[in-house]
């Protein structure tokens, strides 16, 4: 396995649609190379390049697809600042200044032929494909408009007062600056986690258990915990400390969890769907709801907010059904396209792109490694 192997998402199935957090992932990243391919294609190569690469002692990056996590949308070699991505995952704006981009064109591995007698059924898989993510990305907006009823409860019960105290009091504790004044803070987005045809997915404890120090924060919707991050965020970026953010994977407007390599800490938000618990040394829990929230709100409005949690749960089963279909859809696609693909070719392919990043970790001195 590799020295350090982090899983993470930089697009997600929301309650916006298909939302991208691309543009600061390969900042660092001096060459892309990026697979424009068939679907199925892309994510087997991705595939088969990842299992290579786990192999040996790089530090990698490995950026999984929303819809189903099993696959991957890109990969990232810290080592030899190289990354491989999908080209439907690509655009101008997600290569880095400078970076020398290539391009692996797939299309030479296709039979035409047996692709042109499918023709009128692909066309038509497309289409479906299309309106289920519409009809899916409509449902999870709906459900966003009954989580929202839900917050409203807790949003007119909390004591800001305090949670702006707690802001600053959690900043001047653990926000402290390891590096030399007016150093210039770098920030990263992307999601934990995200809504896949199989439910919520999240990589929590991957990201976070080689850091120090990690503060669970429970509460509840509304309490104030996504507010609370982005103060912690815009404090971070006055002292000049580097900051991954985390966005929500139903909500990309909200935050879920902000990690701080040079300090080795995270906070993060650690309720459903993504609720974990201490376990070890350096773990605490910062529960909003005992802090800031008027005592006895839960009681109060106990058969209110029971009512929006089954409407909120049924809501969110539908549109996870609705992902399962373009899953199923998305499946008798990729098998028309399997169908036509050489497979001997696509090796080839895959075998040369290997062989040149072979190259690149030999000019660096680190082919031991390879």
């Amino acid at each position: 396995m590799s020295e350090r192997e982090l899983h993470y998402f930089a697009r997600g199935n929301t309650a916006a649609g298909l939302y991208s957090l691309t543009d600061s992932l390969f900042e660092d990243v001096e060459t892309l190379y990026v697979i424009q391919g068939y679907p199925g294609g892309t994510a087997e190569a991705l595939g088969r390049l990842a299992s290579e690469w786990e192999r040996r002692k790089w530090n990698l990056q490995l950026i999984h697809h929303p819809l189903d996590s099993d696959l991957l949308e890109a990969i990232v070699i810290e080592d030899l600042s190289v990354a491989v991505v999908d080209g439907a995952f690509w655009s101008e704006n997600t290569s880095p200044a400078g970076a020398k981009v290539s391009f692996i064109h797939l299309d030479e591995v296709l039979g035409r032929e047996k692709l042109a007698e499918d023709e009128d059924q692909i066309q038509a898989l497309e289409k479906e494909i299309a309106d289920l993510y519409a009809q899916a990305y409509a449902t999870f907006l709906s459900t966003l408009r009954i989580h929202d009823e839900w917050e409203k409860f807790y949003i007119d019960n909390l004591d800001r007062e305090k949670m702006d105290r707690l802001a600053l009091d959690w900043s001047d504790t653990y926000l402290k600056p390891q590096q030399k004044e007016g150093k210039q803070a770098r920030v990263k987005h992307r999601f934990l986690g995200a809504a896949t045809w199989r439910g919520a997915v999240d990589y929590v404890p991957n990201l976070t258990d080689r850091l120090d120090t990690r503060i669970f924060v429970k509460g509840r919707p509304g309490s104030g915990k996504s507010t609370l991050f982005r103060k912690l965020a815009g404090l971070a970026a006055e002292r000049g400390i580097d900051t991954e953010i985390y966005h929500c994977g139903f909500d990309p407007n909200s935050l879920d969890m902000l990690i701080f390599p040079e300090l080795s800490l995270a906070i993060f938000d650690s309720t459903a769907p993504h609720e974990h618990f201490p376990v070890r040394e350096g773990d605490s829990i910062l529960d909003v709801y005992e802090l800031a929230i008027t005592p006895g709100t839960d009681e109060k409005y106990t058969d209110a907010i029971d009512g929006i949690k089954e409407r909120y749960t049924a809501s969110m089963k539908r549109s996870i059904s609705l992902l399962a279909e373009v899953k199923q859809a998305v499946d008798r696609l990729e098998a028309i396209y399997l169908e036509a693909a050489d497979g001997t070719i696509l090796s080839k392919l895959l075998n040369a792109l290997k062989g040149e990043i072979a190259e690149a970790a030999e000019a660096q001195q680190i082919s031991s490694l390879y």
